[in-house]
């Protein structure tokens, strides 16, 4: 009970954008972990961005721009926290990221592996979001892994939207 009303508490000290943003990454979040459980990720990926590979780089943004994208990363991270589902970096990363195509903020996403002690769990995955140089999203930790795959916005490249095809 205690965490709910917590949460109802920061909930409503948000700007109402930010109110929106919370909501729709909220359930939108459930919508993506779905696809992710049900879908093969050659479905999904397509709908990621233009895939490089694995790219390192950094999309040169506005300033305006960049402190946009932290808000929205931040609320990101929040209602997934409060999710009942699992809505960890791959998750918490595709609903930013639509966050960040709705308002034409240019954006790389990089997942990437790293090598584990664990012999249950060989090989362990993660995503992260970037705007400009600030990762926004899968912060935590991501330095330790090697970058297997990029997509960026169509907007780094200066298309005005995206298509849904993979380039690669």
């Amino acid at each position: 009970m205690r965490r709910i009303t917590y949460l109802l508490k920061l909930f409503f000290r948000l700007p109402a954008r930010e109110k929106l943003w919370f909501v729709f990454a909220w359930f939108f979040s459930g919508a993506t972990r779905l696809f992710l459980l049900t879908l093969p990720f050659r479905w999904i990926a397509p709908r990621l961005g233009l895939h490089l590979n694995n790219t390192q780089l950094c999309a040169v943004t506005p300033e305006k721009q960049r402190k946009l994208a932290w808000r929205i990363g931040k609320i990101t991270e929040l209602a997934c926290k409060y999710t009942p589902w699992q809505s960890k970096c791959l998750v918490q990363a595709m609903v930013a990221r639509t966050l960040l195509g709705y308002y034409k903020i240019p954006y790389v996403m990089h997942l990437g592996v790293t090598k584990t002690n664990i012999a249950e769990d060989l090989l362990k995955a993660h995503a992260w979001l970037c705007v400009g140089p600030r990762v926004i999203t899968g912060r935590d930790g991501h330095k330790q892994f090697t970058i297997v795959s990029t997509f960026i916005s169509p907007a780094v490249l200066g298309q005005p939207s995206a298509t849904g095809h993979s380039h690669a």
